[in-house]
């Protein structure tokens, strides 16, 4: 992993790889790669992108969606994220408990319709924060994800679902799947998917809306995900991947019943989206996902505080919190999500096969510092299909904004904090000038409006 590689050496790589190749030929080194280790590890398709000071620096889309119809992987190609799902549903925890409707550390009983507990300890009760740890009690096999998969969506709802298999004598009841030796708060770690499917239960009971609309209106919406979705019926089928075996046979658009901790579907640059917002403490393009302190108790410092999100359920992360991640694995699927907080980079790669990503990864690791922050920025705003043109990024006294569109009339900018509080405004024409020489260093976001409608923002920095 990138922060094991011994720091002298890293750094002397860094040195004179920069001081040789622009992004373009780092790009070009990048794609060599990953080519020749998909066709060394019979991965079909792969998508990939790494994250740099709130913006994808790299993007790669190669192989195939499909291999039957030769339908190529492309940005918007989207892949089933298997356990990165697992973030969304921490996520849409969070926003409940931090807007005082759900406790973490209350008897999950209080926001359900049934009773859920430990049939070998009826009296000990099962919290959402063991949930979110792995911790209470629950010992459901991997493998359980593929007993009731069925082509297209979800055979269950969340509530049959988990009637029937939390409670005794429920059809998918088994007492095997708890443990009889440690009761929830005591039982040591045990990776459960059906302990996460039960959170979006919670959710769903909690908010008074079905979960996938839940994080639809709450966390894909404000994210600018409007292409992501838990259900084949909520996306569109013709850029899904394939997911096929190691023989690269297809194994078709299946779905698992437990879908908050699996199913959920995305592309590469949607999915890089939330990856941005974590590195922006929650935020993204302004809008506050969660608030800070939220934030920073999802994100432990180290492996043992926090509730959750990233904590005992990423256990690739490293004991002083300077690395964290969750992978994804399941039928015809491998992906990988990782945020490194030193210098708030990450990374994503989706796959639509099973072989191992792991040097692929390790590249991406390596090529992180390498790459540059292009300081013109183009953005498209896909609603009346014009250029916006962001100069000097990073920036000490002016930035200057262009648009394509010389019909265009006036518009409104306003700049605000990370926070979304409004540090200044007004009004421009299709080629303007903005004085920043008054902020203060740091990061801020300038957005475009037409009226009250924000076409697009774009983070900046002050030097």
């Amino acid at each position: 992993m990138r922060f094991y590689i011994p720091v002298i050496l890293y750094l002397l790589l860094s040195i004179k790889l920069t001081a040789q190749m622009t992004n373009d030929s780092l790009s070009q080194i990048l794609d060599n790669f990953i080519q020749n280790e998909m066709s060394q590890h019979n991965i079909p398709g792969f998508s990939g992108s790494i994250i740099k000071e709130g913006q994808i620096v790299w993007q790669g889309n190669y192989g195939f969606a499909n291999l039957a119809s030769n339908t190529e992987v492309t940005a918007q190609t989207k892949f089933t994220l298997a356990s990165i799902s697992k973030l969304i549903t921490s996520l849409a925890c969070a926003q409940l408990w931090e807007n005082g409707l759900l406790d973490i550390d209350e008897d999950i009983n209080t926001y359900l319709p049934v009773n859920i507990a430990n049939p070998n300890y009826p009296n000990i009760p099962i919290t959402t924060r063991q949930l979110l740890l792995h911790q209470s009690s629950l010992r459901d096999s991997e493998s359980d994800l593929q007993l009731w998969d069925d082509l297209g969506d979800p055979i269950f709802s969340l509530e049959e679902f988990c009637t029937q298999y939390f409670i005794e004598d429920g059809n998918l009841y088994t007492a095997s799947n708890w443990n009889s030796n440690a009761s929830p708060g005591n039982a040591s770690y045990w990776y459960s998917n059906a302990g996460f499917t039960l959170l979006g239960y919670i959710v769903e009971k909690i908010s008074n809306q079905p979960f996938n609309e839940y994080c639809r209106d709450h966390i894909f919406l404000p994210l600018e995900m409007p292409g992501s979705g838990w259900f084949y019926s909520e996306v569109d089928s013709a850029d899904m991947a394939m997911p096929y075996n190691s023989f690269l046979e297809p194994y078709g658009f299946f779905s698992v019943p437990e879908y908050p901790a699996a199913m959920m579907k995305s592309n590469i640059l949607e999915l890089s989206n939330f990856l941005i917002a974590i590195t922006q403490n929650g935020i993204f393009n302004g809008n506050e996902l969660i608030g800070t302190s939220t934030f920073n108790i999802m994100l432990p410092q180290n492996m043992e505080n926090g509730f959750g999100w990233w904590g005992q359920d990423t256990w690739y992360g490293d004991q002083n919190g300077n690395f964290w991640s969750h992978g994804g694995f399941m039928n015809g699927v491998r992906t990988q999500l990782n945020y490194y907080p030193v210098d708030k980079t990450g990374l994503i790669i989706l796959t639509n096969g099973q072989g191992n990503y792991s040097d692929i990864q390790n590249k991406m690791e390596e090529f992180i510092p390498l790459f540059e922050i292009e300081n013109t920025t183009h953005i498209l705003d896909v609603n009346n299909k014009t250029e916006y043109e962001f100069y000097p990024n990073p920036s000490k006294d002016k930035i200057f904004v262009k648009s394509n569109n010389t019909n265009l009339n006036t518009f409104n900018y306003s700049i605000t904090d990370l926070q979304g509080k409004i540090i200044s405004n007004g009004t421009f024409s299709h080629d303007f000038s903005i004085d920043v020489s008054h902020l203060v260093s740091g990061n801020y976001f300038l957005n475009v409006f037409d009226n009250e409608y924000k076409l697009v923002s774009k983070k900046i920095t002050i030097q």
